[in-house]
């Protein structure tokens, strides 16, 4: 069984959201992956951005989604489950694509989703929420396997209803995170200040005593905390796959 991260965009966000208390100014570039777990059937996790959303995007929308594909000889009419990790904007836009598929997302997601906070409401697109009420949905609560060797594993607090998916593979299991980590940073802090420049200005990112470094945008902090925990306690933190680390590209986890 593998994993492959398959690129189908590069998003801009400013960096407050990847880090706590991180620069609000500096604006950091990132890659937004669909997700292939080759499991004897075919499995896709999550279905990337519009080609516009809330933040600059290159690339992207349904011809994102064809080309990352393509490089596996597949098209999304092969593909028989989709799951969504959570119903952000950039993980849900082309779901429509996979109309052959079942798709699974929790159902404290989408009752969320419905009726979010309001200061949330642009991170979720009501349009996206009525194709996927028109497939074949699946509302999931909690932990389940879904097929041999893969389940999904639930971690609130990024928001209330994400999950992962925990793969087993011939060297052992690894934990999909999603967005719960955007990169392995979050994951391992680092213990110095470190330095970061690109073509939109320079920022420090600090060091951290915390054994985790939370991301920036999340519904609950102490839910996103437990469920640190919780990740850390199914697999070695080696194990634990971020949702949009550049050093994923090109890279297969098997």
């Amino acid at each position: 069984m593998q994993i492959r991260p398959l690129v189908q965009a590069k998003i801009r966000v400013p960096l407050s959201v990847v880090f706590f208390f991180g620069s609000s100014e500096y604006i950091a570039s990132g890659p937004v992956y669909i997700w292939l777990i080759d499991a004897g059937e075919k499995i896709v996790v999550d279905a990337g951005v519009a080609e516009n959303a809330m933040y600059p995007v290159e690339g992207g929308g349904e011809k994102g989604v064809i080309n990352a594909l393509e490089q596996e000889k597949l098209s999304p009419e092969d593909v028989e489950t989709l799951v969504i990790t959570h119903l952000h904007f950039d993980h849900c836009a082309n779901a429509h694509l996979f109309h052959n598929a079942r798709v699974y997302v929790q159902k404290r997601e989408w009752e969320f989703a419905m009726n979010p906070l309001p200061v949330l409401r642009d991170l979720y697109v009501e349009k996206y929420l009525e194709t996927l009420e028109s497939m074949d949905l699946c509302l999931v609560k909690g932990d389940l396997e879904i097929a041999d060797g893969v389940k999904l594993v639930a971690l609130p607090g990024h928001t209330p209803g994400l999950q992962g998916i925990l793969v087993k593979t011939k060297s052992g299991k690894y934990l999909m995170a999603s967005d719960h980590f955007y990169s392995y940073m979050n994951i391992f802090p680092p213990k110095q200040n470190i330095e970061i420049q690109n073509e939109h200005g320079k920022a420090v990112i600090p060091a951290q005593k915390s054994p985790f470094f939370p991301i920036g945008l999340y519904v609950s902090l102490q839910d996103w905390f437990e469920s640190c925990y919780k990740a850390a306690s199914i697999v070695k933190k080696s194990r634990i796959i971020p949702g949009h680390d550049p050093s994923l590209e090109g890279r297969s986890f098997e």
